[in-house]
């Protein structure tokens, strides 16, 4: 997360905590409230999932056969490698 980022969701926390201490409101108190919808996990994709769908459907495979093998560097840049034919990089 950017340091930007951090002070902007440490504003708003310390907005929010500001307003919960001089408004004290419980949610338990608020008549009609929204139900919290369940939220069923299983229709998601797991990390592990989502690398086998990529393994297997080889979607970026390059004319002369080689496989391009995506991944992510520590500033969220997406990298696209070239497989080498014995599963190196």
């Amino acid at each position: 997360m950017s340091i930007a980022l951090k002070d902007a969701v440490k504003i708003v926390a310390d907005a929010v905590d500001a307003i919960n201490k001089r408004f004290p409101i419980k949610w338990e108190d608020i008549a009609n409230k929204p139900s919290t919808p369940d939220i069923n996990i299983s229709d998601y994709y797991t990390k592990e999932e989502v690398d086998a769908l990529l393994k297997t459907s080889h979607q970026l495979t390059s004319p002369d056969g080689s496989i391009w093998v995506p991944s992510i560097d520590d500033n969220g840049t997406l990298i696209w490698k070239k497989e080498i034919n014995n599963g190196g990089k």
